[in-house]
């Protein structure tokens, strides 16, 4: 279809229904096409893969359902995921994990005390840091990492060496939550990272329901393609507004008055689409400096939990200066509440961790693939309470690992973080969110959402319908009230 055919099409679009294409069918790109649809836009959702979710996602392999992307719904103080995880009947543990133990780098337990101190005192230096960016961004040099900031407090605290080794050590697992190294994180933009209030509740029921409540809408109005990456965005200024012409691999065309980009960070850091005219250097540059970084998960599961009677979360700490390895920590899905319980760990690596365990998937037969992953795994199992080698209980009968970094359609990530270096996040988070609106184009994701969002699940909600309403303005059509799936 020629440009002017494309204007032909729309000469007389004042009369019809906004066309919209949303690209994109996670969970930002979905609540985006339900505001728009429910306030009468023609939508148009496009899928590079084939399923809703994005990064988040499902698998069977290990017999219960388990999560690939998110697991948890951070925050139950005002957070829209909550109602739609309890329209959908999902169920959630809270403090079914909360029993925490501690593993020295030699392999010996800390006394419970002691390792509930070190713990606490971890959180409370992320927390306090965290209000300290706030207050003091201004001020705080550049290019300082919240690592710096880290061991400032511990060294304040005038323990002895053993002591202050084992804070600093336990300090690796905040990168679970900011997706990459803490030496990595920048301080004054910390403040990014600040929660939404209230409890973090686990989905032992996983966000399935969920997702597939969320696609309620789209499903119902027969307007989402799947297996249809988008290449190529095209807008044609006409006396009646912009006119998009959005390409995809499979060389169909689709026309719109308004586009909603919902792809990863990651894949517009990469250029995954071409946009004619190119987007504003303001936002490629806001784009370039947010960070994408990498959490990847490990599930190992056992013929019974043999280590059922201990606790249910365990850290094992590491000496990063004299080994490659790095502190890790495991969840025991035995303990949730029936009838999600399950034999089997989860593991969260990222980082370097997380590359070393997914350039094994990438160049690995799936044997050799499963040896290499269960040896690595191995010197954490051996330490759970009950384990002997003779047990055939303590045998990993299976596993599944993601593979994100290697995922084109994630942006080969997981989600948005704040470098080291990083001058403003937040004016970059929002410079990212205004989108073009001259073109009605708009960028939206869980690295456009409202600060106490970002890099979230709920903040990548937010962030499409914060999107949609912009869209609405644009067309002198009334957002309508914040709505969940019925």
């Amino acid at each position: 279809m020629t440009i002017a055919e494309v204007a032909s099409e729309n000469d007389d679009q004042s009369s019809k229904k906004p066309k919209v294409v949303v690209i994109g069918a996670g969970t930002c790109g979905l609540r985006a096409a339900e505001v728009l649809i429910q306030a009468g836009c023609e939508v148009k959702v496009l899928e590079a893969r084939d399923r809703v979710g994005g990064r988040i996602a499902t698998t069977s392999k290990l017999g219960l359902p388990l999560d690939l992307g998110a697991n948890w719904i951070h925050g139950n103080v005002g957070n829209p995921i909550i109602e739609i995880a309890e329209k959908a009947g999902s169920s959630y543990s809270i403090d079914e994990l909360d029993d925490t133990v501690v593993f020295t780098p030699d392999g010996s337990l800390l006394p419970k005390r002691l390792g509930d101190e070190v713990v606490t005192k971890m959180w409370d230096y992320f927390d306090e840091g965290i209000t300290y960016s706030a207050q003091n961004m201004t001020t705080i040099q550049p290019n300082i990492s919240f690592m710096e900031y880290y061991k400032e407090r511990v060294q304040a605290e005038g323990w002895d060496e053993k002591r202050s080794a084992y804070q600093i050590q336990v300090a690796d697992l905040l990168g679970s939550i900011v997706a990459t190294e803490i030496k990595k994180q920048d301080f004054r933009n910390l403040h990014m990272e600040e929660p939404i209030p209230g409890e973090n509740l686990f989905l032992s029921s996983t966000y399935g329901p969920v997702m597939d409540l969320m696609a309620k809408t789209v499903l119902k109005n027969e307007c989402l393609e799947l297996n249809t990456p988008v290449e190529q965005v095209e807008t044609l200024q006409t006396a009646d507004g912009p006119v998009h012409s959005i390409y995809t691999k499979d060389g169909e065309v689709h026309t719109a008055n308004a586009v909603l980009c919902a792809i990863p960070l990651g894949s517009l850091k990469q250029d995954r689409i071409k946009f004619d005219p190119p987007i504003p250097e303001k936002i490629r540059q806001s784009i370039k400096h947010l960070g994408y970084g990498s959490l990847e998960k490990t599930y190992i599961t056992f013929p019974k939990a043999f280590w059922m009677d201990g606790p249910s979360y365990f850290i094992f700490l590491a000496d990063s200066t004299v080994s490659e390895r790095k502190t890790m920590a495991a969840i025991s899905l035995a303990h949730i509440a029936p009838p999600y319980n399950q034999p089997t760990l989860l593991f969260y690596t990222h980082g370097e961790t997380s590359k070393q365990i997914t350039d094994i998937l990438q160049m690995s037969t799936p044997e050799e693939a499963r040896t290499k992953i269960l040896t690595f795994f191995h010197p954490y199992i051996s330490k759970l309470p009950n384990y002997s080698v003779e047990n055939p209980d303590c045998t990993p009968l299976d596993y599944t690992s993601t593979n994100w970094l290697n995922d084109e359609y994630a942006g080969n990530g997981s989600y948005t973080n704040f470098p080291v270096g990083l001058v403003d996040g937040i004016e970059d988070v929002k410079t990212i969110e205004a989108g073009v609106p001259e073109q009605r184009l708009w960028f939206c994701g869980e690295h456009t959402a409202p600060l106490l969002g970002l890099a979230s699940v709920s903040g990548a909600y937010w962030a499409g319908e914060i999107a949609a309403k912009r869209c609405l303005e644009a067309f002198g059509m009334a957002g309508g009230e914040e709505v969940v799936p019925a």
